[in-house]
Order: C-alpha cells, then structure tokens, then sequence
C-alpha cells in the first residue's frame, strides 16, 4: 500500500479547500477558516507544518442552505467529490464533510461506518445562550453525546488510550450502538440548534471541539478578511485575534516539540485508492 506522505495529505487538503471555496463562491455562501487551519494561516500563512487536516465554519443558515442544495444535487461537485452529512445517513456526526473519494482514510480506531475517505469538516456557527449556565450545560450535554457518538463507531477492542479504556469501551459500546449513530447524531445537531443564529447575541461552533471557549459576540464574528494560505487567499475572521486567544492563548507562540502533532483522529493513514 502507497501510504501518503504529510506533505502528500496536505496538498490533498488544498485541493479540497480550492474547491470547496469556490463552490461557496458560486452560490453565496459564507465560510471561514478556524481552529488550526486558521491558525496555520495567520502563524505559517499555510498549514502549521505538522498538521494534516482543513476545518472550516458555516454560519447556521449558510450551512443548512448548503446542505439542501447538496441533497438536490445542486452543487455541481467535481468528479469524486460528495457533502457528506446526517440528513441522509451518508456521514455519522453533527456536523459535514466535503470528501473525495479516491483518497482513502484508514483509522486504527474507528470502523468503516466512520468515513473512509479523506475531507474537509464543515462545522457550523451556532447561536449561543447569552446566560452562562445555560451555555455550560449545553456544552456538557454536546460533549457527552459527542462521546457516545465515538464510542458507537469505535472498533471492539481499541483505545488510543490503552488497554483499560478500550476494556471499559467495550462494556457502553453495545449500549451506544443500540441507540444508532445517526441518531445520536441527529440529536446533537438538535442540541446544537437551540438558539437560533439570526436572533443571538452570542455565536459559536457548540459541535466543535473547544467548548465554552468558541463563543464570541456574533458582532466580532461577522466581519471577515481573506488570510493567505499557502499561496492562496481564504476567508477568515477579521477579528481573528480574539478567536484564536480564546482558543489557544498566546498562539503565536510555537508549541514545545512534543506537543506538534495534528488535533485530529490519532492512528490513521491515507492512501490512494485502489
């Protein structure tokens, strides 16, 4: 097997981001850059060079516009190319991806039903409760049906954690599974939509992976700027220095040597398909 090299995965990426952009272009769609592609791009004008993924977000309208015209076949996706998602049992999780499929995704963790093929996480911009209690428990909910989720497309027997979790793993799996990944995930989307986007006073990704710290005034969110990366311009939040200081702190500072490696999924590899 012909195992794709980091750089190798990363170009993929771009390729995706390219398309994916204009297609977003084409039907007025808002997008932006986050997490560690945003951060790539402001630190490193590009990827940080030891990560291997694109994440991006979509305000909720533009998200659920996004997603019909998919399910309507009316984006016009290259050869190879799908949108992802729950809305029709293609994609397990609360949020899309736009993947292709001639680059295949191999997880040590996870099993087939959790997305062979490499792509691009379409995470969504959620309107978010004003009142902080209220935020907390909605963030505390997400994340354990976010865990139940994982555990009902994790592989018998494995943990990136070692043989003990995988052990309890193995006792709430069944449990999990009984339920159906769909609709867990169906049922996160739902938490996520609570507070409706176009009414809030606040905003943030609840379905992405850094909790109470993703939310911001949607007046900071709204303006944006394009960002270079890799050669290339993509859009970003203008007040980026606000998101990402929520996130990461003082992210210009380049992390120690041991903790520079991609936030993803650990034990996967990417290969052409055959």
């Amino acid at each position: 097997m012909n195992y794709l090299s980091l750089k190798e995965i990363q170009d993929v990426n771009l390729e995706l981001l390219i398309e994916f952009n204009e297609i977003c272009k084409k039907n007025g769609l808002r997008y932006d850059l986050v997490g560690g592609s945003l951060l790539g791009a402001v630190r490193h004008k590009g990827f940080i060079p030891w990560d291997d993924d694109i994440d991006v977000n979509m305000p909720r309208p533009d998200y659920e516009r996004f997603l019909n015209l998919s399910l309507k076949g009316n984006l016009d996706l290259p050869k190879n190319r799908e949108v992802i998602s729950n809305r029709n049992n293609t994609f397990a999780r609360h949020f899309a991806r736009y993947i292709r499929y001639d680059v295949k995704r191999e997880s040590e963790y996870s099993s087939e039903n959790d997305c062979p093929y490499i792509g691009i996480d379409i995470f969504v911009e959620d309107g978010a409760y004003n009142n902080k209690l209220l935020y907390s428990i909605q963030i505390f909910r997400v994340k354990f049906w976010r865990r139940a989720l994982l555990l009902s497309l994790s592989k018998p027997n494995m943990s990136s954690k070692g043989k003990n979790i995988a052990i309890l793993k193995n006792i709430f799996r069944p449990i999990f599974k009984s339920i159906g990944s769909y609709k867990i995930a169906r049922h996160l989307d739902k938490i996520c939509k609570e507070v409706k986007f176009e009414n809030a006073k606040y905003v943030a990704a609840i379905n992405g992976m850094y909790g109470e710290k993703e939310k911001w005034l949607k007046q900071d969110m709204m303006p944006q700027i394009d960002l270079e990366f890799e050669g290339r311009y993509f859009p970003g939040y203008k007040n980026y220095d606000i998101y990402l200081s929520n996130l990461y702190g003082n992210y210009m500072e380049l992390p120690s040597e041991d903790k520079r490696e991609p936030h993803g999924d650990k034990g996967y590899r990417v290969s052409l398909k055959n």
